[in-house]
């Protein structure tokens, strides 16, 4: 049965480099249970992992955030980024337990396909399943806990992710894309790729359907740009900003400065940022 992790049960040994590029596979056995939700896309399932908690007597709606990438190009070879390889799934557990006591609100910390625990994989990232898998495994999760609506956090490749489901979903209440690859071709053209680390070219491109944003868009959308951003220029997520705004819908984008060697780090404020925003609803 579907329910939060108990952060006892979680082990403190990292995650596997070797797994994040290689993939997981879904075995005919595995399927719901403590921190994990089973769902299909195209006749295949995978299981995907999340961590989270709500404090009791919270009814509120949770916050969702979905990481970024875990894989980079190194001396030509695809490997695990440094943080990836340090993670841990007991520490993923004890922040979401963190971020949902001090808020007091349900925080739920979903894995992407092929990372933190779940199966699928990863470098199939940005193409049409990844997105159908996050938004089945969203609306299992929200029909479980008897959520209304959903509040998304994306950071780098999780806003890109976020980008596309709030052009398919219509019970988003604030959605932030911090750092976000939300006009995939146009960085692809900036760094004069033919394809990105993923090795494919059908992606699924969020500046492409902001008119489904336009139909149902969000209470709230927030994006956050560093200006210096070296990993995904700041020209690849304003154009996506321009674009919703020609579609008539509003953003709340905001400029500052990243963490990191690549000025690119942005999910403690893109979490913080929808937190804040929910109190102030609240209060309304």
């Amino acid at each position: 049965m579907i329910s939060f992790p108990n952060i006892a049960d979680l082990p403190t040994t990292p995650f596997s480099g070797t797994d994040v590029v290689r993939g997981v596979e879904c075995a005919t056995s595995d399927g719901d249970g403590p921190g994990r939700v089973r769902v299909e896309v195209d006749g295949k399932p995978d299981v995907l992992a999340f961590y989270g908690a709500a404090s009791e007597g919270t009814p509120d709606d949770p916050v969702i955030f979905l990481r970024g990438d875990a894989v980079e190009k190194r001396d030509d070879a695809v490997v695990a980024n440094e943080w990836y390889v340090a993670a841990t799934a007991y520490d993923v557990q004890a922040l979401a337990e963190q971020f949902s006591a001090t808020f007091h609100r349900p925080y739920l910390h979903l894995a992407r396909p092929g990372i933190l625990g779940s199966t699928g994989h990863h470098l199939d990232r940005r193409r049409p399943r990844e997105v159908a898998l996050v938004d089945a495994a969203l609306t299992r999760l929200k029909a479980h806990f008897g959520w209304r609506r959903l509040n998304l956090v994306g950071q780098s490749g999780g806003g890109h992710l976020v980008a596309a489901l709030i052009a398919r979903r219509d019970d988003i209440g604030c959605a932030v894309i911090t750092s976000g690859n939300t006009a995939v071709a146009q960085r692809n053209r900036e760094n004069g790729w033919t394809a990105d680390i993923t090795g494919h070219g059908d992606f699924l491109d969020p500046i492409d359907h902001v008119a489904g944003v336009a139909h149902h868009p969000p209470q709230k959308i927030i994006v956050l740009t560093d200006p210096h951003d070296q990993r995904v220029s700041a020209s690849v997520q304003t154009a996506y900003v321009e674009a919703l705004r020609r579609a008539g819908v509003a953003v709340d984008h905001r400029l500052l400065p990243a963490s990191g060697r690549l000025r690119h780090d942005l999910q403690l404020p893109g979490i913080l940022a929808a937190l804040t925003w929910l109190a102030s609803e609240r209060r309304m």
